[in-house]
């Protein structure tokens, strides 16, 4: 079957994945006793739709499993969705509004079965997704972070836990958001730069001595001051260490305290200290053996020890706080102020630190051994700077609090004695409301796990650790590969917990890719409708332009904007392939003899010798996952080396089965960036039809002279030289005489068919124009000279002019100093850009002066 006139991806990659999936090439086989590539995918959200960030994540897996796939291992890349418990739950919050309802209207039971099956409605778009991406996934092996095995894994997991005095339930400070009514990690918060107010305020002294005065951003929290502290090594504040005062607006008496937590030189150099709703407050008071008085409800409003102002909202409480103030003459002053406040990541809430009983992880003991497996370099890092901050990360690591207050997630299997409330125990029976054990009735904690608990485990739990067959010969994972963003509260805990539950790391290798952002180099979010859908890029370029364009600026660790031009450039190559196929295929019928790969021309030599460069140096980029790097070099392999030389050489040579050749080779280099087009072009190539290009083997590309491979580069620099000055001076059919020179005789019919030439003379003549790349000149009249003199020197002058533009606007320090940074970066490269052409057409008018 010929191929088509063009290539419309549309019209194969449906049925090219098809093929792969009922052929099992997605199952992991060893091919030649390789040993085993394996990568679990970050499991996305089963309800929602692939991002950006997400089409880049397969993109890389997926190019790193081909790519190891070819190499003969048994590779396998694991599927999985995430329940996605607090977001999953925010969006079905929003159908429920639509539809004027909320999660108050129903029982936790009756609300987690409504959104089991809102999930299930929508969670086949994204195996859709992932097959229009391209992805090599084993679908046999697929995980939902709600299948038993995982479910029954963080339980387990819970249990050693529970077991070993690793779990304990206190009231401790969490981070909690009010519109939600859930807790959440340290990590989870989003802080963000806020224009508020510092406010001033007089708190005197109870024997009327005097008055200390505290700095703070939220007034409405002094009604829960439980001391004032300033530096024990103040010397103008520690005097009033001792003494106490009367707590404006209240009838309370608070002590004044020395703790180096103070920074003297915030504010007034003395903070009040409000423990049940402030971190650093917290662990003062705990210092100190001082009181919790909770002004803040769950709800957001003051509770009944904000006196008059309970019942209140908290921005009203603070508006009302600082008119009292003021009526009693306390505010001293007031202040513009900016400063980081949390916020919940979903809803933009303010974040309030309040006090919950709460199940945490005492993470000590876990993080002194993932430091350990870090300091000693077990697993290799991409980029190496983000082992060193995770480093740094977990010699502070707090405890986590993994209670979430939500329907959608893995019930907590832990049971209250209704009699006595100090008395937990831990049980998986959590479909029950109450059991019975000992003759006590026990009560179910009503929360959930918070999603990273359980996603923790992903690694070892997709591979049915610990006697499954998956787990012995695919574990620890070859690569983890994520978002760097989520170095923190994801691939430190998976090392956490691989190392606690199984004793090694749970991966070799991590690669973190930045975000990408839009064009100008902000956060893509749907708010500011800059969001770029990756399934509406596959259906404009075709999925293997996406992939190869969202890789092309690929760098590990980076953020970057998104740039559309790539992903044309790609399809440009996509289409450049397809070309070379058609090319080949007409010259040598549609079952090219690839079985005589016999070199017979200097140009078969040389393309052989550009085939090994490109196959070695891929393999060893993709190695090391620089996958940008590994597809430039495919690229200009293609578009350099064999379209725009070879196949033109080829045209005066008659050499069917290298033509054959070079193409299988060019396809299994590109395969793992362009899988789609082809595996298209391959199984339309003769006695191809039984096998698969993606099983096929990575090239090793047959020997070749490498003397006559130069002697090709020789003619090369020669017809490009040559071409150049054609196109400069103006010529048609020019005449080239040479000294004696067998290269150029014995290759004077291809030199003149790349290049126009008229005549190519053997002679003693050196009138004309001396070639640089050969002893050769080219006959030029000297009116064509005189004007190409010409032009150079218009060119140069037009150059100097602009050179001189650029520099007086660099050194207008008005324009520095208040033009956007990027705006003045690019005069200075255009400038620089300018400078170097300037360069050129001086080293070119000597030459021909």
């Amino acid at each position: 079957m010929k191929l088509g006139k063009t290539y419309n991806p549309s019209d194969h990659e449906l049925d090219i994945y098809k093929l792969w999936e009922e052929t099992g090439a997605f199952t992991p086989k060893n091919r030649g006793g390789q040993g085993s590539f394996t990568i679990t995918v970050p499991p996305p959200n089963a309800n929602g739709n692939l991002h950006l960030g997400h089409g880049l994540t397969i993109a890389i897996e997926d190019v790193a499993t081909r790519y190891q796939r070819m190499q003969g291992k048994a590779a396998l890349l694991l599927p999985g969705a995430d329940h996605a418990g607090f977001e999953t739950q925010v969006v079905y919050e929003k159908v429920l509004a639509s539809n004027e309802k909320s999660r108050f209207d129903f029982s936790r039971e009756e609300l987690y079965s409504q959104i089991w099956d809102f999930v299930a409605e929508n969670k086949d778009n994204y195996q859709t997704q992932f097959r229009k991406l391209g992805a090599s996934v084993d679908w046999s092996r697929y995980v939902y972070t709600l299948d038993k095995k995982i479910v029954d894994r963080a339980y387990e997991t819970f249990q050693k836990m529970w077991n070993e005095g690793l779990i304990y339930r206190g009231e401790r400070l969490v981070n909690f958001c009010t519109h939600h009514g859930t807790g959440f990690a340290d990590i989870e918060v989003e802080y963000r730069n806020v224009k508020g107010y510092l406010w001033h305020i007089d708190y005197p002294l109870t024997d009327g001595s005097g008055k200390v005065t505290v700095a703070t951003t939220r007034p409405e929290t002094m009604l829960g001051d439980v001391a004032v502290a300033v530096h024990p090594d103040d010397k103008k504040l520690a005097k009033f260490v001792g003494k106490t005062i009367k707590l404006p607006l209240t009838n309370r008496e608070i002590p004044i305290i020395a703790d180096e937590m103070v920074q003297t030189e915030f504010g007034t150099g003395a903070v009040k200290i409000t423990p049940a709703h402030d971190q650093n407050d917290y662990e003062v008071a705990e210092r100190h053996d001082l009181p919790m008085i909770t002004v803040i409800s769950h709800e957001g409003k003051m509770t009944h020890e904000a006196g008059d102002f309970a019942g209140l909202e908290v921005k009203q409480a603070r508006k009302q706080v600082v008119k009292a103030l003021e009526a009693e003459k306390l505010l001293a002053k007031t202040e513009d102020y900016e400063h980081s406040v949390g916020h919940c990541y979903k809803c933009g809430t303010v974040i309030e630190p309040l006090l919950r009983e709460q199940w945490f992880i005492n993470m000590k003991p876990l993080a002194k051994e993932a430091l350990k497996a870090l300091e000693a370099e077990k697993i290799k890092f991409y980029p190496d700077n983000k082992r060193t901050q995770l480093i740094e990360y977990l010699k502070n690591l707090r405890d986590w609090n993994i209670s979430r207050q939500i329907a959608w997630g893995i019930p907590i299997p832990a049971f209250q004695n209704i009699d006595d409330e100090q008395d937990w125990i831990f049980d998986t029976r959590v479909k029950q409301e109450t059991i019975e054990v000992n003759g006590k009735t026990y009560r179910r904690d009503p929360d959930v796990f918070d999603t990273w608990f359980s996603s923790s485990s992903w690694p070892y739990a997709t591979l049915d650790y610990p006697d499954g067959k998956d787990f012995n010969e695919h574990y620890p994972l070859s690569l983890m590969e994520t978002g760097a963003d989520i170095l923190y509260p994801w691939v430190s805990r998976m090392i956490m917990f691989g190392l606690y539950v199984t004793g090694e790391v749970p991966f070799k290798q991590v690669y973190l890719h930045g975000l990408i952002q839009d064009e100008h180099g902000a956060k893509m979010s749907k708010s500011k409708g800059n969001v770029v859908n990756p399934m509406e890029k596959i259906d404009q370029y075709g999925s293997d332009a996406f992939r190869m364009g969202i890789i092309a600026d690929e760098s590990a660790g980076n953020n970057r904007p998104y740039d559309e031009s790539k992903l044309i450039g790609a399809r440009n190559f996509c289409n450049k392939l397809w070309n070379i196929a058609r090319f080949i295929e007409n010259k040598v019928g549609d079952t090219p003899k690839r079985g005589s790969v016999v070199p017979k021309t200097i140009s078969d030599h040389w393309v052989l010798a550009r085939l090994k460069s490109a196959s070695e140096r891929v393999g060893e980029l993709l190695e090391n996952y620089q996958l940008a790097e590994a597809y430039e070099v495919i690229y200009h392999a293609v578009w350099d080396d064999v379209a725009d030389w070879y196949i033109e050489a080829s045209k005066s040579s008659e050499n069917d089965g290298m033509l054959g050749y070079v193409l299988e080779v060019i396809l299994k280099l590109a395969h793992p960036f362009a899988p789609f087009v082809t595996e298209a072009i391959w199984q339309n190539l003769g006695d191809n039809k039984e096998n698969l290009l993606i099983t096929a083997p990575w090239p090793i590309v047959t020997d070749y002279d490498n003397q006559k491979a130069k002697e090709f580069e020789q003619i090369k620099a020669l017809i490009t030289e040559l071409r150049q000055l054609s196109k400069n001076l103006k010529l048609s059919k020019p005449t080239l005489n040479h000294t004696v020179s067998s290269l150029i005789s014995e290759n004077d019919a291809l030199i003149k068919q790349l290049t126009g030439a008229g005549e190519i003379v053997q002679s003693s003549s050196t009138k004309g124009v001396r070639l640089l790349s050969a002893q050769a000149w080219l006959d030029v009249e000297d009116s064509k000279l005189k004007e190409y003199q010409k032009e150079i020197t218009e060119k140069i002058k037009a150059k100097k002019a602009a050179i001189d533009n650029f520099n007086k606007r660099l050194a207008n320090r008005s324009y520095t100093e208040n033009a956007p940074k990027h705006i003045v970066e690019e005069t200075m490269h255009a400038r620089s850009k300018t400078e170097s052409n300037l360069d050129l057409l001086e080293t070119e008018l000597k030459r021909f002066s």
